[in-house]
């Protein structure tokens, strides 16, 4: 019986965990920032297993852009087989495609124009609880409640069951849950996501979900798994980003004064604005498998590893913007991946945008200048998806 061949050493070597580096959960982009001055381009870390990281702009673009060697098929560091799958985040061409085509037209700009009145409804609400207090923790009083009621309002969930949502979600995302936990309530969002659409099949309504029912893909009806399947990446992609992007963007404006004048002066620069905190401070670090060899920066990657793509670094890319460390709107590009890139970029990109411009005119035309309270408790959440875990800001009511 032969020997089998002594695999070589993984090479350069840089210790990284992504989900529990000490820096990655005080700061999380200065952490990454910290790692783009001082690591190789491309770097192999035992954590977790071991795994690569892209530690370039250039790297994540090309880990994103080629499916054909990096696969969307496990979307976990260490890879797990058991994690829910999400369609159509979680596979490979050619099967993507037809899945996205289906989907694409519920997330364009004239599908969720509709729905504008209702976000700034909602952004009204949630800042009228708050705006006489002076002071807020801002993830939990906002950010993290705008996202999920107008999920909820556009899937087709029971508003009444809001508090019963956003627990959920807050629960799912804790930086603490243990994955046992987290299972736990995968399987009761999962509950709740069957228990919709088996009403909506009954007794179809005018929301995403009946539409998303009676959709074909390739000339057929999608099947029970798969509409729970697309309603669990719903579900989390949904609630989560908005809740990040709204998060890192108030911290920062909350210490730049000159920044939070010009939005109160001229809120027509909102948008660009909006652009420029996604390009300093995305969020998303994504894992991709790899299905052959192939050479990346230099590094020798192999078949079965895994490796991390963190899409701040397309969006810190001295080529593609100019002094990426400052925050600027009055650059002439916004250059970044906060929404991703390649064949998985966000299909809520337009959704988002809209949900942060609004909350952003409402929140300067209502409460204007606000500070950050440091109490002790900011720490970040690391992992695939990076949060903000507190953010207590003050304002003079």
């Amino acid at each position: 019986m032969s020997e089998s061949p002594v695999q070589p050493a993984r090479s350069p070597v840089f210790e990284f965990d992504y989900i529990a580096d000490p820096g990655i959960l005080a700061d999380c982009h200065a952490r990454y920032w910290e790692l783009k001055e001082t690591a190789p381009p491309v770097f192999w870390t035992n954590a977790h297993g071991g795994h690569w990281v892209c530690n370039t702009g250039a790297s994540v673009q090309h880990v994103v852009r080629h499916p054909e060697i990096f696969s969307s098929r496990y979307l976990s560091i260490p890879p797990n087989p058991n994690q829910p799958k999400m369609i159509p985040e979680m596979l490979d061409p050619p099967e993507h495609r037809p899945y996205r085509q289906m989907l694409r037209p519920f997330f364009e700009s004239k599908a969720i124009e509709p729905l504008e009145g209702r976000v700034a409804e909602w952004t009204d609400r949630l800042l009228s609880e708050v705006a006489d207090a002076g002071e807020c923790e801002f993830v939990a009083a906002v950010a993290s409640r705008l996202p999920v009621a107008v999920f909820m309002e556009l899937f087709g969930f029971p508003m009444e069951r809001f508090d019963e949502f956003r627990h959920l979600v807050v629960d799912f995302f804790g930086a603490r849950a243990s994955p046992e936990e987290r299972n736990l309530l995968a399987q009761r969002i999962l509950g709740h996501i069957a228990e919709l659409i088996q009403a909506r099949m009954a007794a179809p309504e005018d929301d995403m979900i009946s539409k998303i029912i009676v959709s074909e893909v390739d000339g057929r009806r999608l099947q029970f798994d798969e509409l729970m399947s697309i309603g669990f990446l719903m579900f989390l992609a949904g609630l989560d980003t908005v809740t990040n992007a709204m998060s890192f963007g108030m911290r920062h404006l909350a210490h730049d004064s000159a920044l939070r004048q010009r939005a109160i002066d001229d809120p027509g620069v909102i948008p660009d604005l909006v652009e420029e905190l996604l390009r300093r401070y995305a969020f998303v670090a994504t894992p991709r498998y790899i299905v052959q060899d192939t050479e990346l920066e230099g590094a020798q990657l192999r078949a079965g590893d895994c490796i991390l793509a963190p899409l701040p670094l397309v969006g810190w890319d001295e080529a593609l913007n100019p002094d990426p460390a400052t925050v600027s709107i009055e650059r002439q590009f916004y250059r970044h991946a906060a929404f991703g890139s390649g064949i998985h970029t966000c299909l809520g990109l337009h959704l988002a945008r809209m949900e942060l411009i609004i909350f952003y005119r409402a929140w300067f035309s209502r409460i204007g200048h606000f500070r950050q309270v440091e109490t002790g408790d900011e720490s970040c959440r690391g992992g695939s998806v990076m949060a903000l875990e507190h953010l207590h800001l003050a304002w003079d009511a």
